[in-house]
């Protein structure tokens, strides 16, 4: 799981259905290559890469059945974050845009390579991490996109996407070993402040089990933003920090 907190400047159904290849006829009547995936359908093109095999594991809600294990600790991360909206359905299948560029990646980042990522077409995958909804969550908030906030649950608690939790399946073209499927589960916490909340909000106290190690060096690889001063940035790491290591010694103890 990951935690992104940050400073922000801008004031499921459950899918049950398999995904497979079919042929449509085209209006010129040429049989054209269609992908449905979840019941919708995408044109094919050269970068077409998910197979059968990887489109038959979307729509399995592991997330939604009550006794499996991914379900028992969605569940209990969930508890631990009473204030954040909940996400655990959102569909797998997102803009290049939405996986890739809204999120800084380089043109020529090795992830967008074909044997990294499963594509639906040269525009469409199957998302390769639950950081692709990270702005479309973002601005459903700004904007007050009710068909998407509409989806999350424990609304209320978050009811413009200030604080949300993204719970999914994820898709990577890796080999298969000990510690590697090419369909696995990932979640994605964001928390957004303004300079003035930022400035009242305390650090939570770390537990008396937690043990706190910080490597984490500023420099020209991991530059600080040019919108967020050095105050900003220990301020929102420790939160960050403290919030994590909280959170795993509760769900383990």
């Amino acid at each position: 799981m990951s935690l992104l907190m940050g400073l922000r400047r801008l004031p499921g159904r459950q899918l049950q259905m398999s995904a497979r290849w079919r042929m449509y006829s085209s209006a010129q009547k040429h049989d054209t290559p269609v992908m449905e995936v979840l019941g919708s359908r995408y044109a094919t093109d050269e970068w077409t890469n998910a197979t059968t095999a990887i489109l038959d594991k979307t729509g399995r809600n592991l997330l939604h059945q009550e006794s499996h294990p991914l379900a028992i600790l969605k569940n209990l991360i969930f508890r631990e974050f009473p204030d954040f909206a909940y996400y655990d359905a959102l569909n797998p299948v997102v803009t290049t845009y939405q996986n890739f560029d809204s999120l800084g990646f380089a043109k020529d980042h090795p992830g967008r390579a074909r044997t990294d990522t499963y594509y639906v077409n040269e525009s469409t995958l199957l998302r390769t991490h639950t950081s692709a909804h990270q702005r479309q969550l973002l601005e459903a908030g700004v904007a007050g996109d009710t068909q998407l906030l509409a989806q999350a649950k424990n609304r209320l608690a978050a009811p413009n996407n200030e604080r949300f939790l993204v719970a999914a399946d994820v898709y990577r073209r890796d080999e298969i070993d000990a510690s590697h499927y090419p369909a696995f589960h990932q979640m994605e916490g964001v928390c957004t402040f303004t300079r003035d909340e930022l400035r009242r909000a305390q650090a939570p106290e770390l537990l008396n089990a937690t043990q706190l190690t910080d490597s984490t060096v500023i420099g020209a690889s991991n530059p600080v933003q040019a919108e967020h001063s050095a105050e900003d940035v220990a301020l929102v790491a420790a939160h960050m920090k403290r919030t994590m290591n909280n959170m795993v010694t509760r769900i383990l103890a």
